[in-house]
């Protein structure tokens, strides 16, 4: 065989692999209605594992790595898992009605499109829809989400409190809880409110493999009820207490979104082009320059909101200025003692 020939021979083997793909992905489907309409849970982790084992045993027979077979396996998983999770409940449920205030957003319509999908009854109000609804529309119902800018939320919840019944359920999804706590803390004492943060964009399908904090103000029905109306999607829903989450997010949002934009903003001042970086590009540069060009792309207004109204910022800038300073210190000293340590702490952060 020639060489055109040997190629148009791989892209027919390719055609077989996304047909068994699809073939496979939609035998789990199948395997996914079984699951709803016997009430069991989607995911399995130890039947993940074995299916895992399955591709990695094959390594030696074949040839090929281990590490591939096991990424392969795992995007199979998620392809089918996601699938499957997709699937609506079959049989009697509870269905709610919804409001979701911002539901022309993109979280808003995210949020919306998952409990639509589960049967619930949705109505999204945003003045940019032009659909008649207005805020006093969630009056009967009997789940309230927020999912406004951050700037927004307090006052639209704080109106909520003489709007709802009494036994709605309500909760936002901001990315942080300072500017709103005391708020949510406050009606917390006589209504279902809770708070929510999503920790993955609008793209996501599902939440498979992905996490999703549910924070307590102070009323335990409410965070099990907010808590129930996400389990069993495969994510991992994590409780924790209003206070404690902007502590969290000052480092997993703020931290990780300065240290890109100090990135960018260095190779931005160098002098040097984006093409011309990408010639010279390492393995570690590369992953880099992708993580930074992602979050150069999103909206400034809400990275700025992020940054400037969380109240544990400063502790966090504190670190991150102490450690680039060490870091500084440590390189230019002609003894590399400082450096050593550095990093040995840094590999022992991550081994615990």
């Amino acid at each position: 065989m020639d060489l055109a020939e040997l190629r148009e021979r791989i892209a027919g083997i390719d055609r077989q692999i996304i047909e068994l793909m699809a073939e496979r992905t939609a035998a789990a489907e199948e395997v996914g209605r079984i699951k709803r309409s016997q009430g069991l849970p989607i995911v399995n982790a130890s039947v993940e594992e074995k299916v895992i084992a399955r591709y990695t045993d094959e390594s030696e027979r074949t040839g090929l790595s281990k590490e591939v077979l096991e990424k392969v396996a795992r995007a199979f998983i998620q392809e089918a898992v996601e699938h499957e999770l997709a699937i609506p409940p079959v049989g009697e449920h509870d269905v709610k009605k919804v409001s979701v205030i911002g539901g022309a957003g993109k979280m808003g319509m995210w949020v919306s499109n998952l409990l639509r999908n589960d049967g619930h009854e949705v109505q999204a109000i945003d003045p940019i829809l032009d659909n008649g609804l207005t805020i006093k529309d969630v009056a009967d119902s009997d789940i309230v989400i927020v999912s406004v800018p951050i700037h927004s939320a307090d006052g639209i919840i704080r109106s909520l409190d003489s709007i709802c019944r009494k036994d709605a359920l309500i909760f936002d999804l901001t990315s942080l809880k300072t500017p709103l706590s005391g708020t949510l803390r406050s009606m917390a004492r006589t209504r279902r409110v809770c708070s929510v943060h999503p920790m993955f964009g609008p793209s996501a399908r599902t939440m498979f493999g992905r996490n999703l904090i549910v924070c307590d103000c102070g009323n335990h029905e409410a965070t099990e009820a907010v808590k129930a109306l996400f389990d069993d999607r495969g994510g991992n829903v994590r409780v924790m207490d209003i206070g404690e989450h902007d502590e969290y997010m000052s480092y997993v949002l703020g931290l990780s979104h300065a240290v890109n934009i100090a990135f960018f903003t260095v190779l931005q001042r160098s002098g040097i082009t984006y093409e011309d970086m990408r010639s010279v590009a390492s393995t570690t540069f590369k992953k880099n320059m992708e993580t930074n060009e992602s979050v150069a792309l999103e909206d400034p207004a809400l990275y700025y909101e992020i940054q400037h109204a969380n109240s544990s910022r400063d502790r966090m800038w504190d670190i991150f200025s102490g450690a680039v300073s060490d870091l500084r210190e440590a390189s230019v000293s002609n003894d590399d003692t400082k450096f050593v340590e550095l990093m040995d702490a840094g590999r022992a952060y991550f081994e615990n």
